[in-house]
């Protein structure tokens, strides 16, 4: 199972054809496919780009560490909400484990 980036120009097909769980940090578009593709989208409304980038790698490593076993295929798009801004990196991972969890149970 290869893991990769999702396209720019597949994040909307995942948006109209896929199923979506959220929490209070994120949001989780699922579109079942082949291969684990994943895509962290973070507003600019969010903050400056230190902000944004910070949010987006906590998001990339916590969904880098739940492994092949919790993940089947498909692909994941997340997008970051306002609250993500003062979360710590455990409140990430959490959120992250939690919206895969209920995607893939």
């Amino acid at each position: 199972m290869s893991r990769g980036r999702i396209p720019a120009p597949h994040y909307r097909r995942v948006f109209k054809e896929g199923r979506s769980v959220a929490n209070r940090y994120l949001v989780l578009y699922f579109l079942p496919d082949d291969a684990v593709k994943m895509g962290v989208s973070v507003s600019a409304r969010l903050g400056k780009a230190t902000v944004r980038n910070k949010i987006r790698r906590r998001v990339k490593e916590a969904f880098r560490l739940l492994g092949p076993s919790a993940v089947s295929g498909g692909q994941f798009a997340f997008i970051a909400r306002k609250k993500a801004r003062e979360a710590t990196y455990e409140e990430i991972e959490g959120a992250v484990r939690d919206l895969v969890k209920r995607m893939n149970p």
